[in-house]
């Protein structure tokens, strides 16, 4: 059998360490999250209370338990195009493809459950109160959604994914920052939205991968400078 010439392991050995990693988590407990709705124009933070139909959440339900990785929920009073915005630091904060999500039941009330969503991204750096732009960021996805009826126990439970469901979609742009919006829920007669947690997943590129290619081109170079 003919051996394998220099170069011809280096590339091989890049090409194994640059390679992506597919169906990862993107979303972490402690990522950076932003709670809040849309009014059509831009992404409204909003803040702890209990107001009705007011873009505000108990203290209790606040956005980060939306990927806190356990049942306690996220619930916006606003309702309907509510949602939240996330950095991940996952792949070091450099990005990821994401080419589906999953979204589980919250421990109560059916009727605040999601009935539609709008998956966005963006590659701009998001800090302070807002409100963001709506123009600042691409839709990925969007689509109607069918949860089911049965629930996630709430608190620190762990969530079991027979109540889920998983949406899949194409997509091929990296970014940085994730908005979800849930449009609209089962019953515009609730007075809230809720969602015990959301997770997208996807293909995330490696973060040396550039780096690990030039040093492969760099001892071919070299290689081929010896002879």
């Amino acid at each position: 059998m003919k051996s394998l010439s220099f170069s011809h392991w280096v590339v091989m050995a890049t090409v194994a360490l640059c390679a992506p990693v597919y169906g990862a988590n993107i979303f972490a407990p402690g990522d950076t999250i932003f709670g809040g709705a849309s009014d059509g124009t831009d992404f409204v933070v909003g803040v702890a209370g209990t107001a009705a139909t007011v873009n505000n959440w108990p203290a209790g339900e606040s956005p980060d338990h939306a990927i806190d990785g356990v049942g306690q929920k996220y619930l916006n009073f606003a309702e309907v195009n509510t949602g939240f915005l996330v950095t991940p630091a996952f792949n070091g904060g450099n990005g990821s493809i994401v080419t589906g999500m999953t979204l589980w039941t919250a421990n109560d009330a059916v009727d605040r459950d999601p009935a539609s969503y709008a998956l966005y991204g963006s590659n701009e750096v998001f800090s302070g109160g807002g409100p963001f732009a709506l123009t600042s960021f691409s839709l990925i996805s969007s689509g109607d959604l069918a949860l089911p009826a049965t629930r996630n126990a709430g608190g620190a439970a762990a969530l079991d994914p027979a109540n889920s469901q998983t949406v899949g979609f194409a997509n091929t742009n990296l970014y940085t920052s994730y908005l979800v919006l849930f449009p609209t829920v089962k019953n515009e007669a609730a007075n809230s939205m809720q969602i015990a947690e959301v997770q997208l997943d996807g293909v995330v590129p490696e973060p040396g991968a550039l780096a690990l290619l030039s040093v492969g081109g760099l001892a071919l170079l070299l290689r081929r400078r010896r002879r």
